[in-house]
C-alpha cells in the first residue's frame, strides 16, 4: 500500500479508495448470488448477543444480511479489543471453513442482525462448482490479509497520536459515511476506539482533541468526523 496512515495529512480519499470491505452478495453475478442464497438459511441475532465464539468448530460461515457485527478479541487479562466492524453483506467464517479451522476471533451483534448461515459442506460444493463466487472469495480473502497487515503495522507505530490518527482513517474507509467536501462521518464512540486502539479512553480522548485542535477531526457525542 502507498497510503501513509500514519499522517495526519493522508488524504481520506486515498484510503477509501483502497477499502477493504467486499459485499459478496452484490459483487457476484445474479445466478452465483442465487445460488448461494440456495444453501443458506436465515437466522436472527438480537443486539449484544455473541454470534460466534473465539474456539468455535467451522461448521458454518455466515453473511451479514441486516445489521452489523463488532469483530473482538479478549487479552488474557479479560480486556476487549475490537478490530473492525462487519457490514451487511460481508462473509464471516469463510477462512476458517475453508481452511477447517477453528473460528479466530468472537462476533457480537451490533444492533439487531440478520444473517444468511451456510453449512461447511454445501458451501464447500457450490464453490466448487462456481467459478465466479470463487475468486470473489479468493478477493475478499486477499483484501482481509492486507487489511491484517495494516492492523500490524499500525499498532507497530511509536507513538499513541500516529495510532489514533491511523485507526481512525482505516475505520473511516472501512465503516464511515462519505459527506461533502471529502469529509467522513464514523459513528464510533470514544470508548469504542479506545478498544480498537488499545489504550485507555482518557488517553485517546486526549489524542482526540490534539487532532481536533489541528483540524484532522470534530468531535460528536459517539461520532467522529474524520475531516481528511
Amino acid at each position: 500500500m502507498n497510503t501513509k496512515l500514519g499522517s495526519p495529512n493522508t488524504s481520506l480519499a486515498q484510503a477509501s479508495s483502497e477499502r477493504y470491505r467486499v459485499d459478496l452478495l452484490a459483487e457476484l453475478p445474479a445466478a452465483s448470488a442465487r445460488g448461494l442464497r440456495a444453501i443458506g438459511s436465515r437466522r436472527r441475532y438480537r443486539d449484544g448477543q455473541f454470534v460466534q465464539k473465539r474456539g468455535d468448530a467451522a461448521d458454518h460461515a455466515l453473511v451479514l444480511l441486516s445489521g452489523r457485527f463488532r469483530v473482538v478479541a479478549f487479552t488474557v487479562g479479560g480486556t476487549e479489543r475490537m478490530t473492525r466492524w462487519l457490514e451487511a453483506g460481508e462473509i464471516t467464517g469463510i477462512s476458517s471453513v475453508l481452511g477447517n479451522a477453528p473460528v479466530p476471533v468472537d462476533l457480537v451483534a451490533d444492533g439487531d442482525v440478520e444473517v444468511l448461515v451456510l453449512p461447511r459442506q454445501p458451501l464447500l460444493d457450490f464453490l466448487e462448482r462456481d467459478a465466479p463466487a470463487c475468486l470473489a472469495v479468493a478477493r475478499l480473502l486477499s483484501l482481509r490479509v492486507n487489511g491484517l497487515l495494516d492492523t500490524i503495522f499500525i499498532s507497530s507505530e511509536d507513538t499513541l497520536h500516529a495510532r489514533v490518527w491511523a485507526t481512525l482513517q482505516v475505520l473511516a474507509a472501512e465503516n464511515g459515511q462519505p459527506l461533502p467536501g471529502g469529509r467522513t462521518l464514523l459513528r464510533i464512540s470514544q470508548g469504542d476506539l479506545s478498544h480498537v486502539v488499545g489504550a485507555s479512553r482518557q488517553r485517546v480522548n486526549e489524542e482526540l482533541r490534539k487532532l481536533q485542535a489541528g483540524g484532522s477531526v470534530r468531535l460528536g457525542y459517539r461520532w467522529i468526523e474524520v475531516l481528511g
